[in-house]
């Protein structure tokens, strides 16, 4: 990937996630965050890898949100930075947050479990 690439691909990145912000669409959770953006070589096209925190309804349901406003935003994205062609966006869904926050949560029933079996043994009077 060239230098020039990957500054498109961060400055796409970090502006789409200041405009997702700002639209009020209520299909898009209130935590969504632009996870990565990636332009192919000849600027046509943006894969944009966005990660939501909720169900699968509601993943699914910000994924079709931002693709209905994919034109809208790419739009507003050209009016804010330099670039000769603005790329076409393209929405995917990122579930690595999601998939962060499911193992925290195991993590913290083993380690409770774990420890009332300790709390259990330590009570036994021999």
């Amino acid at each position: 990937m060239t230098r020039r690439v990957e500054r498109v691909n961060h400055t796409i990145q970090k502006e789409l996630g200041v405009l997702i912000e700002g639209l009020s669409d209520p299909r898009l959770s209130p935590v969504i965050s632009v996870t990565a953006v990636e332009v192919n070589r000849d600027l046509s096209v943006a894969k944009v890898y966005v990660s939501v925190l909720g169900s699968d309804i509601e993943r699914s349901d910000a994924i079709d949100a931002l693709r209905s406003a994919a034109s809208r935003l790419r739009m507003e994205v050209s009016k804010r930075i330099v670039i000769r062609t603005m790329p076409k966006l393209s929405f995917f869904s990122d579930d690595t947050l999601q998939t962060g926050a499911d193992v925290d949560q195991l993590i913290d029933r083993v380690i409770a479990q774990d420890s009332r079996r300790h709390s259990d043994r330590n009570t036994i009077d021999w």
